[in-house]
């Protein structure tokens, strides 16, 4: 009976691990994904309703799933408007030190554009950012384009991704 036990013990450490390298494993081949180039985005109403969705967008990171759900940013396009990423967090002290969200600027410099340090315990949430901070001078026609926008949490660990169209009208 003690070896059954053992052996069973054995398998069920063994089965974890495996299972524990398969999602590392996810994990790194996620943020090879989010390190690629931005390509598509998620279509979104001003009013956060999604009209056409980007698969690759805001998905959670293999080691988060269960912990996190994000919504799409919108409006995306923005022509400067002030941008909402809703998330909602699901489990107790799933992010203790809460979640930054960033993105690159059109000089390539890793910039902060908002974080929300008290996202550790469940409920409703959102990052808030205007996109004139993605460009280095402020200026918002310098922000044009597609961004990849990235959350993290208080130890670095990627959650999310996805991207963001600037796009300014012309006057």
């Amino acid at each position: 009976m003690r070896n059954i036990l053992h052996l069973g013990v054995i398998v069920w450490l063994s089965l974890a691990f495996t299972s524990g390298c398969d999602t590392q494993d996810l994990q790194e081949e996620f943020i090879q994904a989010a390190s690629s180039a931005p390509s598509g985005f998620t279509h979104t109403t001003p009013e956060g309703e999604v009209l056409e969705e980007d698969p690759d967008d805001w998905r959670t990171a293999p080691i988060f799933v269960g912990s996190i759900r994000f919504r799409p940013a919108y409006p995306n396009p923005t022509s400067g408007e002030p941008v909402t990423l809703p998330f909602s967090v699901l489990q107790f002290n799933a992010f203790p030190g809460g979640l930054v969200l960033r993105g690159y600027d059109n000089t390539g410099r890793f910039v902060l554009l908002d974080e929300e340090p008290e996202a550790s315990q469940p409920g409703s949430y959102a990052f808030f950012f205007t996109p004139d901070r993605l460009s280095a001078s402020g200026d918002l026609t310098a922000a044009q384009g597609l961004h990849r926008l990235f959350v993290f949490d208080a130890r670095g660990e990627l959650v999310t991704y996805g991207d963001l169209m600037v796009k300014i009208q012309a006057k």
